[in-house]
């Protein structure tokens, strides 16, 4: 006999934690499953931080999303107790034109929020860390800062658990079908049927939402753990996330970014997709290039931190063809939504996420304005 259930939820990561929470928190009998462990080290929430901001230089549509999303992640904070959000200030530093300082200026204006723009000067004066080129200016947003991802991850799981919601970890889904009755999802294990389904499994997205006119991208991407020279100067008390545009500083591109010292060192990455790759091709196996990637920002811009390479994790980017991200109903049933192509920024807005794909499931609609993010944009 197949279990059966209110919603059930493939994809028990970034989202799909979340997703589960907010459902059993409104009675809704729920079942996740999830093909790894929760958390686990083969995802897009692999390593230990993601960056949480609230001037979107990305596009300003995000920031009434953002609003909520700080709500929300305050919100779980206190329900369980557990600190997620670390707020240090986010420190965006970039050529006046560039994509970084324009759209951080842009969401400000629009949303009214609360930012500080600093010239190369008081850049060298304030944040004496960074060895920027002349042209170079700096915005500095005191919302901002980082989340403790896999801890993120966990705590969703772990109260949504306690509101009564199963989770089936180590599981993966093989198919779903939906009818005029229900959805079924049929695993390894047996069959599971209930009335909605949300579909929000990263990385492995693709192969279960069976779009053919839908591409997504799956990169390989690197996270390095540097020990500074100075750790003085590196300290949260001292040190803000950060974020570097490098377009029009020779040929390098993408954004560099990084957090304060924590307990394996100083953390920093790139924000660009890397390796197109099969899901399951992406190891934790690291290359000479991984580090040299790690190393160069710091040679560039942070010659104080440029210290020993003290570990690389390899973590995956699902990237949509516009590197937004899609949420919607699936063309094939009303009972059905999902949520994918989160292009290497979307961590932060697992909270609001959350909320968002229980309404869909549990209203059929909701009333944030998620509307951009649809599949409309693909339909040509």
């Amino acid at each position: 006999m197949p279990s059966h259930h209110d919603v059930i939820v493939v994809g028990v990561g970034s989202m799909g934690a979340a997703t589960c929470y907010h459902l059993a928190k409104r009675g809704a009998r729920v079942l996740g499953i999830d093909s790894q462990s929760v958390p686990n080290t083969n995802s897009s929430h692999h390593g230990e931080t993601r960056v949480i901001r609230l001037t979107y230089q990305e596009h300003p549509d995000y920031v009434p999303l953002l609003r909520d999303a700080y709500q929300l992640w305050e919100e779980i904070e206190q329900e369980t107790n557990t600190q997620l959000l670390h707020k240090t200030g986010v420190l965006y530093m970039g050529f006046p034109n560039g994509e970084a300082i324009s759209g951080v200026r842009l969401a400000s204006e629009t949303h009214n929020l609360p930012y500080s723009t600093l010239t190369h000067a008081e850049l060298v004066e304030q944040f004496p860390q960074f060895n920027l080129p002349e042209g170079m200016v700096g915005a500095l947003e005191p919302e901002g800062g980082y989340l403790l991802s896999e801890l993120a991850i966990e705590t969703y799981a772990q109260a949504a658990q306690r509101l009564g919601a199963e989770l089936l970890t180590n599981e993966p889904v093989i198919d779903w079908t939906s009818d005029g009755s229900g959805v079924t999802v049929r695993t390894p294990g047996g069959m599971h049927t209930a009335a909605k389904l949300i579909l929000c499994a990263g990385a492995w997205a693709g192969g279960l939402l069976r779009l053919q006119d839908l591409q997504l991208t799956i990169t390989r991407q690197v996270l390095g753990w540097v020990q500074p020279k100075r750790l003085e100067l590196f300290q949260p008390s001292a040190f803000p996330v950060w974020n570097i545009d490098p377009n029009g500083d020779g040929d390098l591109t993408g954004i560099y970014y990084g957090f304060p010292m924590s307990g394996d060192g100083l953390k920093l990455a790139r924000h660009h997709p890397g390796q197109a790759m099969a899901p399951d091709a992406i190891t934790d196996e690291i290359f000479p290039p991984d580090e040299e990637e790690i190393l160069l920002p710091l040679r560039r811009y942070i010659p104080d931190a440029l210290g020993p390479v003290q570990s690389v994790k390899v973590c995956k980017y699902t990237n949509s063809a516009d590197g937004h991200f899609i949420v919607d109903r699936h063309p094939e049933s009303d009972r059905v939504h999902f949520a994918c192509g989160f292009s290497g920024h979307g961590f932060k807005f697992a909270s609001v996420m959350g909320s968002v794909l229980s309404e869909l499931a549990l209203d059929g609609k909701t009333q944030r304005p998620t509307g951009f993010l649809g599949l409309f944009r693909f339909a040509d």
